[in-house]
C-alpha cells in the first residue's frame, strides 16, 4: 500500500506577540503529512487554521453563505441578518487590507460562509473524515508504533475527530474555493485575525494554484512527502506572517483585548492529550514555516516570498535550515521490494521518505517519555540528513512488522553523530545491545518489537526491525 493520507489540522500554540514584525510569537500549527504522517484530509482540498472560538453558540441556527458581491444576496432559507451584513463589511475591509499588505490582488470573488460549532462538528464527520476509515487509522497507528511514536492500539481516528472539533476556527477550501469562519456569536479580534490568515490562503491559491501549480494534491504527495511538508510550511508561514503584519498594521485596540481575553481563558484538553510527536508535527508548518518565511522576508520582503512560491522548497531540511534553500536538494535512495526476500508472505503497509524533521521526532518525541534523548542532541543528530528511504511491511507468519530505514548523511562525520544519537535512543528503548561493533553493527536480539539492527557504513546508516535475526542479511542493501 502506498496510500498517503494528509491531515490539515491546525492547532493553537502560543500567544500573539504584538508590536514587532521581526519576531513572530503567534504560531498556530497544522499537521499534514506523509505516508508516516498519517492524516485524513488532503491539504489540497482544505487548509484549516486553529483558533477555538471564545464562545460556542449552542443556540445558533444554520448560517448563510456570504459572497463577496457588493450587495449580498440572502440565502433562500434564511435572510441575511443585520449582524451578518456587518460581519460581511468587516470581511471586505480585511480582504482589502490583506491584499494590499501581501501585494497580491484578489483576482475573483471568494465565497464566504459562517459556521457554528454544531455545524463544524457535522462538517468534520461528513467531509474532513469521509475518506479516512477507522481501519486505515488503525493501520497508520501500527506503522507509527514501529518507529516508537505511538502505541499500536492508539485511536487516531477518534483523536482527529475530537481535535478538529476542538481546534478549527476557520478554513479555506482550495477545491471549492470557499472560506469558512467558525463563529461563536461574535466576530472579534480572534475571528478577524483568523480571517486575515485564511484570506491569505485564497490569494495564494488564486496566484499560485495550490493544487496544480504547487502540486499540493494527494497524488503528488504520495510521490514526494518531503516536498509537500516543505511547501505547506511555506504556505502557512506566509499566511502567519501576513496575519501578524495585518494585526500590527490594522488591528484595533479591541482586537488586542479580544485576543488577550481569549488566551487568558483558553484550554485545549484534546490537543494537550495528543501524543508528543503529533503536537510537534501539528506545529511544524507554522512555527518552523514562519521562521523560514521570515528569513526570506528579511532579505527582500514579499518579493523573496513570491520567488519561493515560484521555486518552492523541497524538503523539511530546507525549512529547518533556510540557508540550505534552494540548492541543497536531498539525494534519492531506494529500498528493494521485500516481498520476495524473506521467503514468506509480506504485505506492504507503508513506504516513503522520513526526512530531517521526522528523524528528529523519532529521537526526541517517542511515545514513552523515557525513550527520548535530549532535544538539542536530537536536532544536531538529524541536522546532517541528506536523504533516506523507509519501508514497513507486515509479516503474517510471524505476526510482526518488518521495517527498514536507509539514510544518507552529508558526511561520514554526520553519519557518526546520528549513530551516536540513535544508539543512545536505542539503549533507552531496548536496553543494552547484545552486539556493539562498528564493523558488524548494533544488535538487539530479543525486544518487544522483534530483532533490531543498526549499522553505519561510511556516510550511510541502516536501521532494521525484523522478526528473526536470520532476516537481517537478506534485507541489507547491496554492498552492505
Amino acid at each position: 500500500m502506498n496510500k498517503r493520507i494528509l491531515l490539515s489540522l491546525v492547532v493553537l500554540l502560543a500567544l500573539f506577540c504584538l508590536g514587532s514584525l521581526t519576531v513572530i510569537c503567534v504560531t498556530t500549527g497544522v499537521l499534514w503529512q506523509n505516508n508516516l504522517r498519517s492524516s485524513p484530509t488532503p491539504l489540497s482540498s482544505l487548509i484549516t487554521e486553529t483558533v477555538t472560538p471564545p464562545q460556542a453558540a449552542a443556540t445558533s441556527t444554520a448560517t448563510p453563505a456570504i459572497t463577496t458581491e457588493e450587495t449580498p444576496s440572502p440565502s433562500p432559507t434564511k435572510p441575511l441578518t443585520a449582524e451578518d451584513a456587518a460581519i460581511l463589511k468587516q470581511m471586505e475591509r480585511i480582504e482589502q487590507q490583506v491584499a494590499a499588505l501581501r501585494g497580491l490582488p484578489l483576482l475573483e470573488p471568494v465565497k464566504r460562509q459562517l459556521m457554528n460549532s454544531e455545524e463544524l462538528r457535522k462538517h468534520v464527520e461528513e467531509n474532513f473524515l469521509k475518506d479516512y476509515t477507522a481501519e486505515e487509522a488503525a493501520q497508520d497507528a501500527r506503522v507509527l508504533s514501529v518507529f516508537g511514536l505511538l502505541n499500536s492500539d492508539f485511536d487516531l481516528y477518534g483523536l482527529y475527530l475530537e481535535l478538529y472539533s476542538e481546534q478549527v476556527a476557520g478554513f479555506y477550501d482550495s477545491e471549492t474555493k470557499e472560506m469558512y469562519v467558525v463563529q461563536g456569536g461574535t466576530f472579534g479580534g480572534m475571528e478577524r485575525s483568523t480571517y486575515a490568515h485564511e484570506f491569505t490562503h485564497a490569494l495564494q491559491d488564486q496566484h499560485y494554484n495550490l493544487r496544480e501549480g504547487l502540486k499540493i494534491n494527494p497524488d503528488s504527495c504520495k510521490e514526494d512527502s518531503e516536498y509537500c511538508a516543505a511547501v505547506q510550511a511555506l504556505i502557512e508561514g506566509d499566511a502567519s506572517l501576513t496575519e501578524q503584519y495585518w494585526l500590527y498594521q490594522h488591528g484595533t485596540a479591541q482586537d488586542r483585548r479580544d485576543i488577550e481575553a481569549f488566551y487568558a481563558s483558553y484550554s485545549s484538553p484534546v490537543l494537550d492529550s495528543a501524543p508528543s510527536f503529533l503536537r510537534e508535527d501539528f506545529a511544524f508548518p507554522y512555527r518552523e514555516g514562519v521562521d523560514f518565511v521570515l528569513t526570506l522576508f528579511q532579505e527582500d520582503g514579499y518579493n523573496a516570498i513570491d520567488a519561493a512560491f515560484a521555486n518552492p522548497p523541497v524538503s523539511t531540511e530546507m525549512i529547518l535550515h533556510p540557508e540550505k534553500y534552494p540548492d541543497d536538494r536531498p539525494v534519492t535512495l531506494s529500498l528493494p521490494q521485500f516481498t520476495g526476500l524473506l521467503n514468506r508472505p509480506l504485505s506492504e503497509l507503508d513506504r516513503g521518505v522520513m526526512g530531517e524533521w521526522y528523524t528528529y521526532l523519532i529521537l526526541a518525541h517517542g511515545v514513552q517519555e523515557n525513550w527520548r534523548i535530549a532535544d538539542e542532541l536530537a536536532r544536531q543528530a538529524a541536522a546532517g540528513w541528506g536523504g533516506d528511504a523507509y519501508a514497513v511491511f507486515w509479516d503474517e507468519t510471524a505476526r510482526q512488522p518488518v521495517m527498514a530505514l536507509l539514510s544518507e548523511w552529508e558526511s561520514e562525520r554526520d553519519a557518526g553523530e546520528f549513530r551516536q544519537a540513535f544508539t543512545a535512543y536505542a539503549r533507552l528503548r531496548w536496553g543494552e545491545a547484545d552486539q556493539q561493533d562498528l564493523q558488524r553493527g548494533w544488535l538487539w536480539q530479543e525486544t518487544g518489537d522483534g530483532v533490531v539492527f543498526f549499522q553505519q557504513r561510511s556516510n550511510q546508516t541502516l536501521w532494521l526491525i525484523v522478526p528473526r535475526q536470520a532476516d537481517i542479511p537478506l534485507l541489507k542493501p547491496s554492498g552492505w
